[in-house]
């Protein structure tokens, strides 16, 4: 008993003696062979750079690019591992009538410095690239804010809504350019403000006009946001253009003018600050007893201002 315990100890001995000494030369062996130099196909994605001002590219001409490389089994290895992208400076492209085209010698020589010197690149499988290229212009267009906007109660904009900038510049094909006359943000709620404020959007651009770019593509809507007051000044009504000799009587001669505008404003005001006129010359009939009525003289620095009434009944007298 004793004895086949010994036989089946020193048996698995062995075995596990096995499995390290079966690692270590498989592992030798693959060391081995990594080292050596080696030559695959792979293929590499293509990005295109420095398209010229001028041009866009209206189609990819390839997007990818099959190659053979050299390289040892270590380099493989970890290459492997990594997207493969390799970027075509198309700035080095060259012309012949209206074709724009990039040679092999070119190219190969782009992807060359984009490699790790240990690699060689051996062949590809494109000879010349052709390029599509479209002539682009440039022109500039307003931008049409589009607001949910209101003012919570008593509090008004101190200017008008500031979009900045007001135009921008747009780059793309001359059919798609010029359709367009303005372009447009992104909807914005502001709803119940009562502070300043200064928010960004984007423009919106048509899936039609993937060709286009819009420089900026964020726009700036920003305003100034007051408190205000209400203040009313009771008023004389002046008849001007009246002719000599004709006397005028008007029912009311005094009439409300009710403003609004900031605190500090307000308390400076008195009713000499309003002029309000019925013209004469808007008399249309003999018969006709009323006249409208008008603010013709206001302080600037209020922010508005209105008439109790529209009109006022007269009464004319010509004397002899």
């Amino acid at each position: 008993m004793i004895l086949e315990r010994i036989k089946t100890g020193v048996k698995k001995r062995k075995f596990r003696v096995f499995l390290v000494f079966l690692f270590f030369s498989t592992l030798a062996w693959l060391i081995n062979n990594l080292s050596q130099s080696f030559v695959s196909t792979t293929k590499f994605d293509l990005s295109y750079v420095n398209v010229p001002d001028a041009f866009l590219l209206a189609e990819i001409p390839k997007s990818q690019l099959n190659v053979k490389l050299k390289a040892v089994g270590f380099q493989f290895l970890g290459f492997g591992i990594k997207k493969k992208t390799v970027q075509l400076d198309l700035s080095k492209a060259n012309k012949k009538g209206d074709s724009y085209y990039i040679t092999q010698n070119v190219y190969k020589r782009q992807i060359e410095n984009q490699l790790p010197k240990t690699i060689t690149l051996l062949e590809v499988d494109t000879d010349t690239i052709f390029l599509d290229f479209t002539k682009v212009v440039t022109k500039e267009v307003p931008v049409i804010p589009r607001l949910n906007f209101s003012l919570a109660k008593n509090y008004m904009l101190e200017e008008d809504i500031v979009v900045r900038p007001a135009t921008i510049k747009i780059k793309g094909p001359k059919k798609q350019i010029d359709t367009i006359e303005s372009v447009r943000t992104a909807y914005v709620d502001l709803v119940d403000i009562d502070k300043d404020f200064a928010v960004e959007t984007v423009i919106i651009k048509s899936r039609e006009l993937n060709k286009t770019t819009f420089t900026p593509n964020t726009i700036e809507l920003s305003a100034k946001v007051y408190r205000f007051s209400e203040k009313e000044f009771s008023v004389p009504v002046t008849m001007v253009n009246v002719p000599k000799g004709t006397k005028v009587r008007m029912f009311p001669d005094v009439v409300t003018i009710l403003c609004q505008g900031k605190i500090e404003a307000l308390k400076t005001l008195s009713p000499n600050d309003f002029a309000v006129t019925a013209d004469y010359l808007n008399l249309k009939g003999s018969d006709q007893s009323k006249l409208p009525i008008a603010i013709t003289a206001a302080p600037e620095d209020i922010s508005n201002a209105s008439l109790s009434i529209e009109e006022i009944e007269f009464i004319l007298r010509v004397e002899e």
